[in-house]
């Protein structure tokens, strides 16, 4: 398994877009009191990997968070594209393209193939 360091990002938080201003992944905010719970963060296709998911029906979500809504799902035998991660519910998120289906979006790195991407967004 391919290890990383993602301490920096975790410790930092999530992401929250406030005012229409999307914040960097590594800025530390708290959403406004209100604030829908789902964000979707800026990202970059960083990585340009392949990787795919450890299980089938792994929902492919709007922002890293269980509060998005999913896009679609991705299968254990669907080959994705990983762009970059995000500080997220419960750990870390991978934007991911499904080749597959042509599906973006983001998906927790622990349903992921060697953890998800390896370049923060």
């Amino acid at each position: 398994m391919r290890l990383r360091t993602k301490l920096a990002a975790v410790a930092l938080g999530a992401v929250a877009a406030t005012g229409g201003l999307v914040l960097p992944a590594t800025a530390a905010v708290a959403a406004p009191e209100g604030a829908a719970a789902c964000y979707n963060p800026g990202w970059s296709n960083k990585d340009n990997a392949g990787g795919s998911t450890n299980s089938n029906y792994v929902n492919i979500r709007s922002g890293p968070t269980t509060e998005c809504v999913s896009h679609g799902q991705a299968q254990a035998s669907h080959s994705l594209t990983l762009h970059c991660w995000v500080s997220g519910e419960n750990g870390t998120w991978s934007h991911v393209r499904d080749n597959s289906t042509g599906v973006s979006g983001w998906i927790k790195d622990s349903l992921l193939n060697n953890n998800g991407a390896s370049s923060s967004c």
